[in-house]
């Protein structure tokens, strides 16, 4: 039925054409004649001017049709359609008593979630593609999701291995000098733009070999001079088999969907993530080795084209919100804890059980999370001691997993932030109040 319906719709639009193409045909030399004596009106004679004759039919035609039998379907009207009717049902079943989100402010700080979960996916989905990625900027101060971290950078890139004809990738780049903490870790998920359910390879700066600076990048294009120093350069191929003579390389297998950096760093007084100085000073590039020098992406996008990517966009969305499975208390990891005001055992994500729900964490990386639930003028007090570690922090989220806001409170607190004890141990509070100066407090 929809098929029969679809094509009379296609045959009343063909006959509607026919019939403003005979019109056209007797008066369009009448009107060319007003036109060659002036007599159009202005707003007419531009529109002529800058389509043509042929182009104002075209556009007065489709406007007859649409006004007879609708809009024109296309591919990625249908696609952008589809993301709206996903948004509505995130706005509803998300935010909603389905997952325990039910006070108004509640369900405002889920639509700001949902906006940044639409805006990465733009970015990532839309913007570029696994035959022509980019390593941009995972989150921000003004975009977040997944648990991001005030003292990280994070870099995103999508890659496939058949958009590289089987040959992968290459990440060439110059690290931060500051950076404690620096990783490359490859993520595998069911779909493409679907929810990272496994790691698939890691290597951090500890195991990275570094590689000597390019001759003509003594100063680079950040405008930072480093001296040529070799330690900061690196070399990364992400390909089915290892390359002869390569000094760092990850396997790039058919479940891989994306790559990630961590740059990690402690530093005192405002957060690198917010600091545009230490963004600037980061430089990085992914090339596709299956790409002929020069290849330039397709520009503008045609329909097919856009309808794929935005497909992926609504995957994205769908794939981080009601695509998630509902909490379940009893099958949380060891390290994160459901009981208020507790902080869970503190795990490596790459251990046995601690990652079975899937996620963005890095292997080598120890986590411990908990809920905290405060009244009106209550702290809480959390101890401990830090172990010897590259990075330690302590960071506030929301129930989405947003960091909170970082760039006018203090939300988090790295070892140089905090007053440690000799023996290394650390107080912290958690409180509603403005912090004490000089006090560990967020």
């Amino acid at each position: 039925q929809q098929r029969v319906g679809r094509a009379a719709r296609n045959g009343m639009r063909l006959t509607v054409s026919i019939l403003l193409a005979v019109v056209a045909a007797v008066l369009l030399p009448m009107i060319a004649q007003l036109s060659n004596n002036r007599i159009l009106p202005e707003k007419l004679a531009i529109a002529v001017d800058l389509m043509g004759w042929d182009g104002l039919m075209n556009v007065t035609r489709e406007n007859i049709a649409t006004r007879l039998l609708g809009h024109k379907k296309t591919s990625s009207r249908e696609a952008y359609h589809s993301l709206l009717n996903t948004l509505a049902e995130v706005d509803l079943k998300y935010l909603g008593p389905e997952r325990a989100v039910i006070s108004p402010d509640d369900i405002a700080e889920g639509h700001r979630m949902i906006n940044h979960l639409l805006r990465t996916g733009m970015e990532f989905y839309v913007e570029q593609s696994p035959k022509h990625p980019k390593l941009r900027r995972y989150v921000s101060p003004t975009r977040k999701l997944m648990g991001d971290n005030p003292d990280a950078l994070y870099y995103f890139a999508p890659i496939d291995i058949q958009a590289t004809s089987n040959k992968g990738y290459v990440i060439k780049g110059r690290r931060h000098p500051d950076e404690v903490y620096f990783s490359i870790t490859l993520y595998g998920a069911n779909t493409f733009a679907g929810f990272a359910d496994r790691v698939i390879g890691e290597m951090n700066d500890r195991k990275l070999i570094p590689s000597a600076p390019p001759h003509s990048e003594k100063n680079t294009s950040s405008g930072v001079n480093d001296g040529g120093d070799a330690s900061y350069y690196f070399e990364l191929y992400i390909t089915p088999e290892r390359p002869v003579g390569s000094r760092n390389w990850l396997r790039l297998t058919p479940n891989v969907t994306c790559v990630i950096t961590r740059h990690y760093f402690e530093r005192v007084g405002t957060p690198a993530a917010v600091d545009p100085t230490v963004e600037r000073r980061i430089d990085m590039s992914i090339s596709n080795l299956g790409l002929n020098a020069g290849a330039q992406p397709q520009s503008p996008l045609p329909d097919l084209e856009m309808s794929q990517r935005l497909k992926l966009v609504e995957e994205f969305v769908r794939e981080r919100t009601v695509g998630r499975p509902k909490q379940d208390p009893t099958k949380a990891p060891p390290w994160f804890s459901f009981q208020p005001n507790t902080i869970g055992k503190p795990a490596m994500w790459g251990g046995e059980g601690n990652n079975d729900d899937g996620g963005m964490g890095a292997v080598d990386i120890a986590y411990a999370a908990g809920f905290f639930k405060l009244e009106e003028g209550q702290s809480i007090e959390l101890t401990g001691k830090i172990p010897k570690c590259a990075f330690a922090n302590v960071v506030l989220w929301n129930r989405f997993l947003q960091s909170l806001d970082y760039e006018h409170r203090a939300v988090s607190l790295n070892r140089k932030q905090m007053t440690l004890s000799t023996e290394g141990t650390y107080k912290i509070l958690l409180s509603s109040a403005p912090p004490s100066e000089g006090e560990n407090e967020i």
